[in-house]
Order: C-alpha cells, then structure tokens, then sequence
C-alpha cells in the first residue's frame, strides 16, 4: 500500500483527461506546447511557448469493480467492426448521413502559414482588451533570442500595449495576444467574435423589471460592506481537499465521509433577504 505522505504526488502528476503535462515548479518548466517565432516587420524572435496554468482537477480512473484492473475503449464503425487508427478518415459533414471524406495528409496541408510564426500586425492597450475573447495563455521563453525577447518585454512593459497576430495549435488557429506579464512575454489566445453569445439576443433580458429605490439602497449597502481587496488566498478547492482526505483515511484503513454544509432557508422575498443581507455586515 502506498505511502499517504505521497498522495499529493500521486494524485496531482497526471490528469487523465489528455492534455498536456504541467511541471509542479517554476524551475522545471512543462514540455514544449509550441516552438516558433514572433515576428515583427523584419525582427524575428525565436520563442516556445508552455502552458501557463496548472491542471490540478481530481482525475479518476474507470476499473473493473471484480478485478480492479482499468477499463480500455475501443473503436468502433456502426457496422459493429472494430476499428484501427490507420483506417480511420475524416469527414466533412453535408448532411444527415453525407460527408465529403479528407485524408489526414489532406488536413495537413490546408494548415495556415501561422503554425510556426506568430506575425504581430498591430499593438493594442492590453487593458481595453474584452476578456471574455480569452481563451487559453501560454509563457513565451526566449529560443536563443534573448537580446531582442529582452526588448520586447521591455516595451511592453513601458507602454502598456499588447501585440496581436495569430497562432496554430492544436491544429486549431486563432487569434492571440502576446503581452507582458511578471517580467514575462505571455501569449493568449483568443475565442473569434462567432463564439462569444451576445446577451441582447435574450429577451427575458429586456423584460427584467426596474428595482426599486429602497432595494437599490440595500444593495449598495451590501456591496460597500463586501468591497474590499482581492486575495486568491482565500478561495480553495474545497472538493479537491475532501477527496484527498478521503483517500489518505482509506489508505490509512479509516473511512471518513465529507461532510456537506447545510444551507440557509432561502428568505421568503427580496426585500427580506436584502435587509437581513445588509443587518448581517453591520
């Protein structure tokens, strides 16, 4: 039976949801996502880009209740015959049941020039930037292009702008930010316009009633109550921390049930819970 002591290890090293692997420290940084160049009129900065963010979901493995060994999938056609890799192709959906079928080596090829250099055609104030087109970000390292990496962090960093270009990855290409960030160069990418849902479309949204003056007053009440600094140290993964409390009682032949807070009554009215709200912060 393994070790308790190891269960943060053994728990956090590997995601089975199969993206890429993350080191656990900033001196061992994660394999390479991307390699390529930032390029501007005619300088070009040879980079590599890691991921920027840790995955430390839970991951469970799927296992026989009899044997306990992991369960494995395999594919296949809808003719009942198990498929391997080398005979699969891709289709390109017209219809129900109608596809105009593409090789892998044809995918290839359609593949934008930007798979290896990200072209930075404009600069923008990174804070006028809509967050919500962020998709994924990534750190960007100089690749033997530390002098000119060194100035282009540095601008950066003076004036407050980002560049935009665009990326492949994933086989996916996108638009991307590349910014500065704590003595950094990071690159975000970012969602297309098509992706984002435009909340006017909703028209219960248009049909929301107009609060009251005394309502608005509670409110505010609350909110300068709650206002205050933001400090990440505060929030934690509390399903994170019951599952591994769970397995280190297992391990260690107790069995300990998470439990789950009870919640509050919700108040009869709005008014009511706002004035209890706001009584409860004084």
């Amino acid at each position: 039976m393994a070790d308790a002591a190891q269960l943060t290890e053994e728990i956090g090293g590997k995601d089975g949801d199969g993206e890429e692997d993350e080191a656990s420290t900033t001196s061992a940084p994660p394999r390479t996502i991307w390699s390529g160049s930032l390029r501007i009129g005619l300088i070009n900065i040879p980079v590599k880009a890691f991921s920027m963010t840790r995955n430390t979901r839970i991951s469970f493995r799927m296992l026989h209740r009899t044997c306990q060994t992991p369960i494995s999938f395999k594919r296949y056609c809808q003719e009942g015959e198990e498929v391997s890799l080398a005979d699969i192709v891709y289709g390109y959906p017209l219809g129900r049941d109608k596809y105009v079928i593409l090789g892998k080596e044809e995918i290839d090829k359609a593949k934008p020039e930007s798979r290896r250099t990200i072209a930075l055609d404009r600069f923008v104030n990174f804070f006028e930037v809509d967050p919500h087109y962020f998709e994924k970000t990534y750190l960007l390292l100089p690749d033997r292009s530390e002098e000119a990496y060194s100035l282009l962090r540095a601008v950066m960093k003076k004036t407050g702008k980002a560049a935009i270009g665009r990326i492949t990855i994933h086989s996916r290409e996108r638009p991307v930010l590349v910014h500065y960030y704590r003595q950094a160069i990071a690159a975000t990418t970012m969602r297309y316009p098509e992706e984002i849902l435009d909340p006017a479309g909703y028209s219960v949204l248009r049909e929301l009633p107009s609060s009251s003056e005394k309502e608005m007053e509670l409110a505010l009440e609350i909110v300068r109550s709650l206002t205050g600094q933001l400090d990440f140290s505060d929030y934690e993964d509390e399903y994170r921390k019951r599952i591994e409390a769970l397995v280190r009682s297992k391990m260690e032949g107790m069995v300990i049930v998470p439990e789950k807070k009870r919640e509050k009554p919700p108040a009869r009215s709005l008014m009511e819970a706002l004035r209890a709200t706001a009584d409860s912060l004084k």
